[in-house]
């Protein structure tokens, strides 16, 4: 730097030159899983390609503990720093987490995922299975309303889940197994299932199944959401497109009893506000919340860990289990990647360690394992793991040969909202370039490049992430028509088969398979599990570290 110049704060954050006094919080889901030893995945190929082995990340000690928590108030404005512009207001017209996570404070599904990840009711009163998982009878909560003040039917829980089977993969999937979805009263719905679908709530307790008023319901029916009205802690006050996105309480919610319990329970609206603000530089969130512009920041550099650590007014939140990460082929006619051989091409020469580096700074924020599900999942398994990390440049060149590569531009979309989209992008990029790829980046922001991937004939390959902890029937990519457009019969007959399976050895013999078949049909290069990291001012107060944000029932000290 040249003499005379003051170092900003911003600089100061990037040479990691901040004094001592932070704190850090693991997410709850790591601290449920200490202790569990996760499955040994056997060598992925003939060293020196092997597979690691994975571990769970080892507990960060905090330099300072936590504050303790306060007596719960309400007020203030709470101001959120996200990475960007969220492509919709609408979980059922985009998977993108950033919706998900915005709009979950407006709307609610009959079920939520408690804190073990298991479905427990919300809008739904209660719930029985019967006929052999056959049938399913939801009965709704009687005291809730939407937010503009009218009652929660079963006609309006019937509009919204049959526009959630038409809209969201999810819920094409689970009706794929509905034979009738009828009213029985007022408030009360049944399900009729072709066959046993025991994994039902499971899918009932995700965001994109919200319910929503039967008229809003139909007046958008293959369509995002212009109105936003639901029956959460939260209610729309106004979006200003690059400024924010502005949330106030829903003064007339109606809280289940029991107390706050994972993604749901007892949820309260203690600010005025939520400013969910688009900062899409990574380094300009960081210096907002150190110079406290925000008190919450999502995506934040790793690099930079041990900077904000030493922040004695930040708490950090690194969450591990998180998503694993990989760049997804199209696989669709309009696409050269709709060559099979050329996919297998490029998986065969990846290197996925300096990818990893590339996106998540150093090993303890990244795990490598071959399945799509994490090692303290039931799901984890070894399932195709010989294709996983092959490191194999003479191998992949042969296979460009077969594959009939003519130097053809592999078009390739990334963001820089997403650090760790683009870093990966250009390791990768790299890696295949030096076998005789044509690699064509095209960077812009990640609303763009989610409108623009479900362009069939717009791109080749984009990189994103997907829950590790998740059931892999949820994963987005198990229906044709997300952005992908993964076609494949025996992939359908296995998801069929894991949504009505109860035995657990049979599940996880189903998801050996469902990995193999992924992998095989070469779906996507994945690279590694990613953690995220995520601080907050200490003054807020009641945060729940989970996998994925939320703001009821928390407040400032």
């Amino acid at each position: 730097m040249p003499k005379g110049h003051p170092i900003t704060r911003r600089q100061l954050l990037r040479r990691g030159a901040i004094l001592a006094g932070g704190s850090v919080v693991l997410t709850g889901l790591l601290a449920a899983c200490r202790g569990t030893t996760p499955e040994a995945s056997p060598t992925a190929a003939p060293a020196p390609a092997g597979q690691a082995t994975p571990t769970p990340m080892s507990v960060i000690t905090p330099a300072q503990s936590p504050t303790p928590a306060t007596t719960a108030k309400r007020g203030g404005t709470l101001r959120v720093a996200i990475i960007g512009e969220p492509p919709a207001l609408d979980p059922q017209f985009t998977t993108a987490t950033l919706t998900a996570n915005i709009t979950w404070h407006m709307f609610e599904a009959l079920f939520y995922r408690d804190k073990q990840f298991s479905p427990k009711p919300l809008l739904a009163e209660s719930y029985e299975f019967t006929e052999s998982n056959k049938v399913l009878t939801i009965k709704l909560r009687s005291n809730v309303k939407f937010h503009d003040g009218r009652p929660l039917t079963a006609d309006d829980a019937i509009a919204s889940l049959l526009r959630y089977s038409k809209l969201s993969g999810r819920g094409r999937n689970l009706f794929t197994r509905v034979a009738n979805l009828d009213k029985i009263d007022t408030h009360s719905i049944r399900f009729e299932f072709k066959e046993p679908t025991g994994i039902a709530l499971i899918h009932l307790a995700q965001v994109d199944s919200f319910i929503m008023p039967k008229d809003l319901a139909e007046a958008y029916p293959d369509k995002g959401l212009e109105q936003f009205i639901g029956t959460g802690p939260f209610k729309f006050k106004e979006r200003l497109p690059d400024r924010y996105i502005a949330l106030v309480p829903n003064e007339d919610y109606t809280p289940v009893d029991g107390g706050a319990d994972g993604y749901g329970g007892t949820k309260i609206p203690y600010f005025d506000e939520i400013r969910f603000i688009p900062v899409p530089e990574q380094a300009v969130r960081g210096d907002g919340l150190v110079t406290g512009e925000f008190d919450f920041a999502e995506q934040l550099s790793l690099d930079n860990f041990d900077a904000f650590k030493a922040e004695p007014n930040l708490s950090l939140q690194v969450t591990l289990p998180y998503y694993f990460y990989g760049a997804h082929f199209n696989k669709s006619e309009e696409s050269i990647m709709s060559n099979p051989k050329l996919r297998h091409a490029l998986l065969a020469a990846v290197d996925v360690e300096p990818v990893a580096r590339a996106g998540f700074s150093r090993p303890e924020f990244y795990r490598l394992y071959s399945s799509q599900s994490a090692p303290e999942t039931p799901w984890h398994t070894d399932g195709g793991a010989e294709y996983y990390n092959q490191r194999n440049p003479e191998k992949a060149k042969q296979l460009l040969a077969e594959a009939g590569y003519d130097g053809r531009p592999i078009r390739w979309l990334s963001t820089k909202e997403y650090s760790w989209n683009y870093n990966m992008a250009l390791v990768l990029k790299q890696q295949l370039e030096a076998i005789g790829v044509t690699i064509d980046l095209q960077v812009m922001d990640w609303a763009t490049l989610v409108r623009t991937r479900s362009q069939r004939d717009a791109w080749d390959i984009f990189i994103t992430g997907h829950e590790s902890y998740q059931h892999p029937v949820l994963h987005p990519y198990m229906n044709p028509t997300w952005p992908g457009f993964w076609e494949n019969a025996q992939r359908d007959q296995l998801v069929q088969q894991l949504m009505g399976e109860t035995d657990e050895a049979r599940i996880k013999e189903l998801a050996r398979e469902l990995d193999r078949v992924w992998w095989e049909d070469a779906v996507m290069i994945k690279v590694c599990e990613g953690a995220t990291l995520r601080g907050y001012t200490k003054k807020l107060q009641g945060y729940a570290n989970l996998p994925d944000w939320f703001f009821w029932n928390c407040w400032f000290a």
